[in-house]
């Protein structure tokens, strides 16, 4: 009886077999109708690529995906007219229908917008979460959409930092070239900091014929916090921090600390030409046209790594020394100022959007340049200075001090922070 049993699900098995490579072969459909008698579930629509906004007359096609439970092909049916030439809010119905005809229906509303705006690529829903958060919630809700990016080393024969670079940076004229950060060069691409510049790298630039080249700049610099070993990814590789820039610019720049050096109050001030500065000890300011591109990549690196591991600060008058690896940068008040006198550029969207494309997180202060100031407020809030007597136990020190409004502290020129009295 037992042997008899065997015999028999051996011989269903491979009528089984059969039917389904019959049915294969053939392209029959019997187990497509089989499964979608039984299929109750609706195929899912992709909508974590949809843009919240668009620009007027923009010359784009909607492409929406879909994915399904048992069907290999899944299509997405638009219901209404996506128009792009007529400002103001649109809506349209995304359907989407399976073989066994479960329907899944999308409303997709969005903007059409007059001018370029640093939120037309901010996929749908990607800030949901901070809605009604301001100050260290907001920064911390911040933290939690823009972490967990994906990582790229620094140097590889597969997709590396340098590959991020040379398309984020690349001219818009050209694609054999990148647009150097600090000094505004055109540099071809094959001049890479390379051992072997090509003919193609000498070019006019500080007054002479000379060869040019470009490598990675880290507008936070690595010492500052310490995460100089590129082996540890994170930081040292994040993009959004990282510019291509020329290479005797980027050694003047080192890991000085940003400054306005024509507030005021600034000595030392040295040229240090295509409208860059060096003042004081150590400290640094770039040329105007990158001023708030410099202010947003400080303030996101305070947001991403606002952790156990970094805890990066932005604060005011940070100690000079080069040697510090302290996780500080600044200062705060010409950053904030910065970020206004120099809006989110065209330039700079697009780059957001690049930088996306490979690590999937953005920069918020590119796509919602309000969340600046609802986190650390104004430049006017920094600029109380003043010299204070505090009398420890023993000895009485002078000290520099700056009131930080929005953090309820001072923050002393040796870094010790004392909390605000009620």
């Amino acid at each position: 009886m037992q042997k008899r049993i065997k015999t028999i699900a051996i011989i269903l098995t491979m009528i089984i077999a059969i039917v389904i490579a019959t049915d294969n072969f053939f392209d029959l459909g019997i187990m497509r109708a089989i499964t979608s008698y039984t299929d109750q579930e609706a195929p899912v629509i992709n909508t974590d690529e949809l843009r919240s906004s668009y620009l007027l007359n923009e010359d784009v096609e909607l492409v929406v995906t879909c994915e399904d439970n048992i069907d290999d092909v899944c299509t997405v049916v638009i219901v209404g007219s996506f128009d792009t030439t007529t400002l103001g809010e649109h809506t349209v119905s995304l359907e989407a229908t399976d073989k066994a005809n479960n329907k899944s229906i999308f409303s997709y509303t969005y903007q059409v917008l007059e001018e370029f705006d640093g939120s037309m690529y901010i996929p749908l829903g990607y800030y949901d979460s901070i809605d009604e958060l301001e100050g260290e919630d907001l920064k911390t809700g911040l933290n939690l959409i823009v972490s967990g990016h994906v990582e790229f080393p620094y140097t590889s024969d597969n997709t590396d930092v340098w590959d991020i670079l040379r398309e984020a940076d690349e001219h818009p004229d050209s694609t054999e070239s990148i647009v150097s950060f600090y000094t505004g060069l055109t540099i071809a691409k094959d001049c890479q900091d390379t051992t072997y510049p090509p003919a193609s790298c000498e070019i006019e630039a500080y007054g002479e014929t000379k060869i040019v080249e470009w490598n990675r700049e880290h507008i936070w610099s690595k010492s500052r916090g310490d995460f100089s070993d590129a082996s540890d990814l994170g930081a040292h590789t994040d993009a959004h921090h990282l510019v291509a820039a020329e290479r005797v610019m980027n050694s003047i720049k080192n890991n000085r600390f940003y400054e306005d050096c024509h507030d005021g109050d600034d000595t030392n001030v040295v040229n240090r030409e295509y409208g860059n500065y060096t003042c004081n000890t150590w400290e640094f300011e770039p040329r105007d046209e990158v001023k708030g591109d410099v202010a947003r990549m400080i303030f996101y690196m305070a947001v991403r790594y606002d952790d156990d591991v970094l805890d990066l600060e932005v604060v005011n008058d940070p100690d000079e020394d080069s040697s510090l690896k302290l996780p500080v940068y600044g200062d705060i008040d010409d950053l904030l100022r910065w970020h206004i006198q120099d809006p989110v550029s065209e330039k700079e969207v697009l780059r957001n959007e690049v930088i996306y494309s490979y690590q999937e997180n953005r920069n918020p202060f590119i796509d919602k340049p309000e969340l600046i100031e609802m986190i650390w407020g104004t430049s006017n809030a920094y600029q109380v200075n003043e010299i204070i007597d505090i009398e420890p136990d023993i000895i009485k020190t002078r000290y520099s001090i700056t009131w930080d409004y929005n953090q309820y502290i001072f923050i002393l020129s040796d870094k010790s922070k004392f909390l605000k009295s009620n």
